[in-house]
């Protein structure tokens, strides 16, 4: 019974720390009342303030994979959360914007040295069945983090603008059950009894490379959703929040059901996973009702949700046992620099079409995507008849 009380403990701490992954980005319906503190400021200085924590994190998750090996893993945690604390709360009280981009610097770095533990901790102690259901519900813990503390800081910046930073508070819940349940991972070593540096693999580069193309596209969905939808005359901001969350439960449940879907559809999860991306895309390229963008935004959000804990779980089949931690913050680092790239390399794309309606980049991401599942339908399928898996295949290339 203790034991079974101790493995329920670490899964919670573990998805505790998942919880936390996207609340750098959870500020942002708190701006218009930041905007309103501070008048002198512009738009795309409240926005940056956004981003700010998300290019540090970008620098610090590498590094953090390239020490983990050398530092205890509770020790970084622990320094983690502490950054993640004082930098996410500072602004609580701070009046002055310029200590707040200084606390959104440091808030950055502390989630930048958790980065590589979200899914690194999971391949540490969990195996089989019960490690893909833990990956799956990692992403419904983003996920869940994502809507409860959207919601939450809207609420309370509309009573106090600096109220809103309060929802980084959580982070002190995770550092008790970090410090309580999560024992000390072991280190590698080899056969001379030292530890084994980091590595990677030609899958591990693939997994990244793929990862990184696929969020260039994902961004797509955020950069230009609300511009369709005012431009349709569909709604406002409040109906491009809704069919945000209704994305990010989409892709909650699909985490849920993770573990069931790799079970069944094996290797053709990647095909679904691209082809409900694409589906999606294609039906909010040609929306012309609310509906019809709030039914696209579910299926985008069940491809993101079924191709990220995929993503996770081949990046960590194909790491080296000692070098867990460090794949796994290559590929948020890749998530990161994706993301960060997008913005550019969508309107480049817009530009050189000489079409810049978010519909029509809706379209191009949609065709990429089916291109995309039918090509690694195409590769199951051929591997299946060679009685290989797609994994086998790659490691052979």
């Amino acid at each position: 019974m203790e034991n079974i009380k101790s493995t329920f403990g670490l899964k919670v701490a573990i998805l505790s720390i998942s919880f936390l992954l996207m609340l750098r980005m959870t500020i942002s319906p708190a701006l218009a009342e930041i905007g309103k503190a501070f008048p002198a400021l512009s738009q795309e200085t409240l926005m940056f303030m956004v981003v700010m924590p998300s290019l540090v994190a970008i620098i610090v998750g590498f590094l953090a994979g390239i020490i983990a090996h050398k530092f205890k893993t509770k020790s970084i945690l622990y320094t983690a959360l502490v950054l993640f604390l004082i930098g996410g709360l500072g602004p609580f009280v701070l009046h002055d914007f310029k200590l707040i981009m200084v606390c959104r610097v440091i808030l950055g770095a502390g989630t930048g040295l958790f980065l590589p533990f979200t899914a690194g901790l999971i391949a540490t102690f969990f195996d089989g069945h019960e490690r893909n259901h833990m990956i799956g519900l990692q992403s419904a813990a983003v996920g869940v983090g994502n809507i409860v503390t959207s919601l939450l800081a809207g609420l309370l910046a509309a009573i106090a603008w600096n109220m809103s930073f309060l929802i980084y508070a959580f982070a002190a819940i995770t550092l008790l059950l970090v410090i309580i349940y999560i024992p000390e991972p072991p280190k590698h070593v080899d056969v001379e009894g030292k530890g084994k540096a980091v590595s990677v693999n030609k899958g591990v580069i693939l997994v990244c490379v793929g990862i990184l193309l696929y969020s260039i596209v994902y961004f797509a969905f955020f950069g230009y959703l609300a511009f369709v939808i005012d431009a349709n005359g569909l709604g406002d901001s409040k109906a491009a929040g809704l069919a945000t969350m209704l994305m990010t439960v989409g892709a909650l449940c699909m985490g849920l059901l993770f573990s069931k879907f790799i079970r069944r559809m094996k290797n053709y999860t990647l095909f679904l996973s691209l082809l409900l991306n694409a589906v999606g895309f294609g039906i909010l390229a040609f929306a012309h009702s609310l509906g019809a963008v709030f039914v696209g935004s579910i299926f985008v959000g069940l491809g993101f949700g079924l191709l990220m804990p995929y993503g996770t779980m081949r990046v960590n089949e194909a790491a080296d046992r000692s070098s867990v931690n460090f794949a796994n913050a290559l590929f948020m680092t890749f998530i990161n620099v994706g993301t960060a790239a997008a913005p550019k390399i969508l309107v480049t794309i817009g530009q050189f079409f000489n079409n810049p309606n978010g519909q029509f980049i809706f379209q191009i991401c949609s065709i990429c995507l089916f291109i995309a599942a039918v090509v690694f339908l195409l590769v199951t399928i051929f591997c299946a008849l060679r009685g290989q898996s797609p994994k086998a295949v790659v490691e052979t290339r």
